[in-house]
């Protein structure tokens, strides 16, 4: 976004994510989650032992 007033001009942008960024943090979200399910699921075969 570019502002021009009187005497001077102001330009704005934004710091968007670079694709391989997106991609890094859609990686690891997904991982997380894998791991989470995996370690519930550890949880629950391990209170039906008990």
């Amino acid at each position: 976004m570019v502002l021009h007033f009187l005497f001077f001009t102001i330009k704005i942008e934004r710091n968007q994510p670079k694709p391989a960024q997106r991609i890094a943090a859609y990686e690891r979200s997904r991982y997380l989650e894998q791991r989470a399910e995996a370690q519930a699921l550890e949880a629950a075969q391990l209170m039906i032992r008990i």
